[in-house]
């Protein structure tokens, strides 16, 4: 599942009331959907596009190899001692967890190069959502962002607002909810 488009952004806002002469530029949609991707990146540290890792381990022994990072989308070398490893043949890969459980034991050096990103599921059930409302945000007039009105006083002009369960809310709620899905394993290590 890749990231929103901007027609399927714009279909979204539609539905939202949001009728703007500025939905017509499919340009200017992929801008904020670019900006409002690399917000959540930078403010979650969730890899929503493939990111190249490389592990060295010097002394690795054992049948079970966990990466540092995970979930892994695609590996491009697994080697111990310069013999490159296989999927199926030579290894099993939990994608989500990121381990390689080995068909026997080995030992060696292990040099890794994979590819890490977050599951299509989480994309299209949790980031693109969120790019969405986070674009309506931006594109809405500040009375709709404030929340909603409870209370308006005549004398002295007086408005309070219900703030709890605004949409600008609702987005940093969802945001620190996705600052909780861990993709990175620190390992201790033992001098």
């Amino acid at each position: 599942m890749s990231i929103i488009t901007p027609e399927e952004l714009k279909t979204f806002l539609e539905l939202q009331g949001i009728a703007d002469s500025e939905l017509e530029d499919l340009t200017l949609l992929q801008n904020l959907i670019d900006l409002k991707k690399e917000e959540i990146i930078a403010l979650t540290g969730l890899p929503v596009d493939p990111v190249t890792r490389k592990q060295i381990i010097k002394r690795f022994r054992g049948d079970v190899f966990e990466t540092d990072w995970y979930p892994i989308c695609k590996v491009d070398s697994f080697k111990i001692d310069n013999v490159e490893l296989t999927a199926d043949e030579d290894y099993v890969l939990d994608e989500n967890a990121g381990i390689f459980y080995l068909t026997r034991i080995r030992q060696g050096l292990v040099v890794i190069e994979y590819h890490q990103k977050i599951s299509d599921d989480v994309v299209s059930g949790k980031i693109n959502p969120l790019i969405s409302d986070m674009v309506l945000y931006h594109l809405s007039n500040t009375d709709t962002n404030m929340g909603e009105i409870t209370s308006i006083h005549e004398m002295d002009t007086s408005i309070s607002y219900d703030t709890s369960n605004n949409l600008g809310n609702r987005i940093y709620s969802r945001i620190d909810a996705l600052k909780q899905i861990n993709c990175y394993s620190p390992k201790v290590k033992w001098l």
